[in-house]
């Protein structure tokens, strides 16, 4: 059914116009056949072979008698089948449940408010980003060799050859003259020096350091399936057929990602039984690095266990939502990873809410502690916000040039000042009479009257303000 889905799928892509020029066909229907089932047993993505077979030159009507070859090969019921006939909007109809059909191993993030949505967890189970590794990489030289790979050996110089072959499962090459070479298990880097120094018997100058007149360079062709395990606390846990070139975060995606109590920050890859490296997700998606997301080998065993530590922060800061963390980080971590404080938080002490094995506390943490202070699992933090108040407000409203909001300052302090700050009483201005509404710090309101005249000519004192006065 796979074959028959990844026709459709390439039949859509033809008729939507959405592939480049196509080429002039060089490939046979039995050629295209085998190359779509090789692809599967690869594990290849179905789009991936599509736009594979579009670019080889694989056209509309070829791909219908490849479709119809394989469903006679097979005794497939085609008694629906539509042939050239088939419309756009039946394909566009067909695409919507081939798309389904790809993504069904790969859940959307639960429906959560951002709060309580764990951050980096749906990393692995969106269709954006699937760590697939590029069908167009060049040779990596630590890359070691195994069973199934096609080897391409190119030499040039005094002597020239290509010889082209697949390492058979006990881990050799046949060369003409010289017999099985054994390549399985050396970098791509190893083997290139072995073979010069194997292939010397029979080209000249290989293996003359000083003074070569021949040299080889050894490249892949087709990379090898490998069989990996995912277990633990992901989505769906298994044995997975991925490219040799896969990495763990690759793995990871095809399991669908973690549950809801899988580790991000403790995924551990096990290799001949032994832990080889502990892996924290959150370096990667915090910091770009990717040095531990290594390329798996064969039998390799990805683990991811429950988490440790599950805190919470809300509030007022960029990132409020959930965060694993480490046992030994601290709560500046922790706000480091929410993206930092809004403009409008109160910085100097955060509230936490912990569980003491017997009922809740509450611990108010001051800035000078947030890096000392360490998370346990189950915290909830609260940024709280700034008090909606001024510390040197002045208001002036009413008959003057420029009424508004001023600062209170050393040089902005009587009733005389915030009026010329003002730019002066207008030409209607009512002079015998002002207000001066005054808030204590028990919050009540004084009103107290105010011969303005008389102290902007300088006959009575200058009464000096205070914070949050209205003139």
């Amino acid at each position: 059914m796979k074959i028959q889905k990844l026709f459709r799928l390439f039949l859509l892509v033809l008729v939507l116009g959405s592939t480049p020029s196509l080429l002039a066909q060089s490939m046979s229907d039995q050629q295209v056949l085998e190359y779509v089932k090789e692809g599967i047993k690869q594990g290849k993505e179905q789009k991936q072979m599509a736009a594979e077979l579009a670019r080889k030159g694989v056209t509309k009507e070829q791909a219908i008698r490849v479709k119809e070859l394989y469903e006679k090969q097979n005794n497939v019921n085609t008694s629906n089948a539509t042939g050239t006939d088939i419309n756009e909007s039946r394909l566009r109809e067909e695409m919507k449940e081939n798309t389904s059909d790809m993504l069904e191993d790969h859940p959307s993030a639960q429906d959560l408010s951002r709060e309580d949505q764990v951050f980096g967890r749906n990393i692995f189970n969106t269709k954006n980003l699937t760590f697939e590794p590029s069908s167009n990489l060049a040779t990596p030289p630590n890359y070691r060799l195994g069973p199934g790979d096609e080897v391409i050996i190119d030499i040039w110089g005094a002597s020239q050859n290509t010889i082209r072959q697949a390492i058979s499962p006990d881990g050799t090459i046949n060369i003409q003259k010289i017999g099985p070479v054994y390549l399985s298990g050396l970098t791509v880097s190893e083997a290139n020096d072995y073979l010069k120094k194997s292939l010397n018997k029979i080209y000249n100058g290989l293996n003359n350091a000083t003074d070569p007149s021949s040299d080889i360079r050894l490249t892949l062709g087709n990379i090898r399936t490998i069989q990996i395990n995912v277990m633990g606390e992901v989505v769906q846990p298994g044995t997975y057929a991925l490219s040799a070139f896969s990495t763990v975060f690759h793995a990871l995606y095809r399991a669908g990602g973690v549950s809801d109590i899988g580790s991000l920050r403790n995924v551990q890859l096990v290799r001949n039984g032994k832990k080889l490296t502990t892996i924290d997700v959150y370096e990667f998606i915090m910091k770009g690095n990717a040095q531990d997301d290594i390329r798996l080998q064969e039998g390799d065993v990805v683990i991811v266990p429950a988490y440790d530590v599950l805190v919470k922060i809300s509030g007022k800061v960029k990132r409020p939502m959930r965060f694993e963390m480490k046992k030994d980080e601290s709560l500046s971590t922790l706000i480091k990873y929410a993206g930092g404080f809004d403009a409008d938080a109160y910085t100097r002490s955060l509230r936490v809410v912990r569980q003491n094995g017997e009922e809740y506390e509450v611990n108010t943490v001051k800035d000078i502690d947030y890096s000392v202070y360490k998370m346990r699992n189950g915290d909830v933090v609260t940024a709280e916000a700034i008090l909606n108040r001024f510390t040197n407000k002045l208001e002036i409203r009413g008959a003057v040039y420029r009424p508004g909001i001023y600062q209170l300052s050393g040089t902005l302090n009587t009733v005389r000042e915030l009026v010329n700050e003002a730019q002066g009483l207008t030409g209607d201005a009512f002079l015998n009479r002002s207000v001066l509404y005054r808030q204590h710090d028990d919050l009540t309101t004084e009103v107290l009257p105010i011969d303005i005249k008389s102290i902007m000519e300088g006959t009575s004192p200058n009464l000096a303000l205070q914070k949050n006065d209205i003139l």
